[in-house]
């Protein structure tokens, strides 16, 4: 355990996390409105279709995290192979989601289905490997924090690129040739990043000679534990509110600000926000800890946002208050990673087993309730205030939901998760202690 984390492997996990943004980031911006706008569906079906495919997909993602976890370790590691596979079969059905439906000449919404379903099978094989990977990087707390700000900044970065160059290259949102050049781009992004990524990592902590692997019924104890359940609990909170929020945008710059490409001025901005407060979060965390850092992110994010009721359609008010949650973005992201492997380390002093792929596939299991509710209740409630994909103008009812959905909702959601995120248990001074214990478990 004396190597340190070398700049290949920082260089290689920033790219293996810059290939796993395009996917979640298009899904959960664009292909609502790409299913009714451009395929025809009915937004109240294409809810539907969000919330049982999500919520099956979050009900698999701990199986998914217990098999990943009983593989055999070979010498590439034990997450990279999967890292690789799970990347290669995502990207392809990454295509087939947009262009099988867009194919079709019938059967539409069943093919829809199939292959949004699909996506639920093969992205956790993905996004656990990866999100595995920080944990079995390293022990060294300083160095988990550096890499936990990067996870965040490259996040942050990569989500910038899309949101800026997105509503660019669709153009309008209704005619199917931008969405096909994003498409095509962002697949080749997935692919070649993540995999160019996964092949440089190095994975350095494994499970101790002797200790017990856990079993199945393991995992209801593992979300049993305090730290754990209240991380999530927050976050299932959070992602249902981020997630109305981000399905409806495009919709809210359509329709109510009238100017779909403003979109990637609004991204700018962020990105400014965003970066001065991924080089402060460490210094923030040795100040006054993850907890209190975190509850306060999450704070910023909701209330920042209420600025915009003042007026919604005015352009700076929508800066400002995009630019403060901007900022509280850039804090949460690494505080969320840093967060997820101490409670990696929790789970391995009290039940005596590391569950690496089980943590983090428990993460995927509450970012996809969160995709699932979150993306539904737009398309329910636009269907509700008779919103018609064909339309060139929508009813004043449509404008009020669009308002509720991208203001008024995130920040009711956000602050109440930072709320009951008051009551995580490890406070700056004992995850020192925990820090001892693991260091004591290792050497012994």
């Amino acid at each position: 355990m004396s190597d340190k984390v070398t700049m290949k492997e920082k260089i290689s996990f920033a790219l293996a996390n810059l290939g796993n943004i395009p996917i979640q980031t298009i899904l959960g911006s664009y292909l609502l409105i790409f299913y009714t706008n451009v395929i025809g569906l009915n937004p109240a079906a294409c809810a539907t279709l969000f919330l049982i495919a999500r919520v099956m997909d979050a009900l698999k993602d701990p199986f998914m995290g217990f098999l990943i976890d009983r593989l055999p370790t070979t010498k590439h590691g034990h997450f990279r192979p999967t890292l690789i596979v799970g990347t290669a079969l995502c990207s392809l059905n990454f295509l087939l989601i947009w262009f099988a439906p867009l194919m079709a000449t019938s059967g539409k919404l069943a093919i829809a289905y199939v292959t949004y379903l699909m996506i639920g099978v093969l992205f956790p094989v993905m996004d656990i490997s990866l999100n595995s990977m920080l944990p079995v990087m390293t022990l060294d707390m300083e160095e988990r924090s550096a890499l936990s700000a990067q996870k965040g900044f490259v996040y942050t970065l990569g989500s910038f690129l899309v949101n800026l160059s997105a509503p660019v290259i669709i153009g309008n949102v209704s005619e199917k040739e931008g969405y096909i050049t994003l498409v095509l781009i962002a697949a080749a992004v997935i692919a070649g990043c993540s995999i160019a990524g996964a092949l440089g990592l190095k994975e350095r902590v494994q499970a101790q000679p002797g200790k017990d692997s856990y079993q199945i019924k393991d995992l209801f104890r593992i979300l049993g534990q305090k730290p754990v359940a209240i991380t999530f609990s927050a976050a299932l909170i959070y992602m249902i509110g981020k997630y109305v929020m981000n399905t409806t945008l495009a919709y809210f710059f359509t329709y109510v600000i009238g100017n779909l490409k403003l979109m990637s001025v609004v991204s700018v901005v962020q990105l400014c926000a965003l970066l001065p407060a991924t080089l402060l979060v460490g210094a923030l965390i040795r100040k006054i800890g993850r907890k209190k850092a975190y509850m306060l992110s999450l704070t910023l994010i909701g209330t920042a946002p209420l600025l915009r009721l003042i007026d919604v359609t005015s352009i700076p008010i929508l800066l400002a208050a995009m630019a403060i949650a901007g900022f509280a973005d850039g804090l949460c992201m690494p505080l969320t990673y840093g967060i997820q492997a101490d409670n990696t380390d929790y789970v391995e002093l009290e039940l005596g087993y590391r569950a690496d792929a089980a943590i983090a596939a428990l993460s995927g299991f509450i970012t996809k309730c969160g995709m699932g509710v979150g993306g539904a209740i737009p398309g329910y409630i636009l269907e509700a205030a008779g919103f018609r994909g064909e339309a060139q103008t929508q009813p004043p009812q449509v404008r009020t939901a669009l308002i509720v959905c991208t203001i008024a909702v995130p920040a009711v959601m956000c602050v109440a998760g930072a709320l009951l995120f008051g009551a995580y248990p490890l406070t700056k001074e004992r995850l020192a202690e925990q820090v001892e214990r693991v260091n004591a478990a290792k050497k012994g």
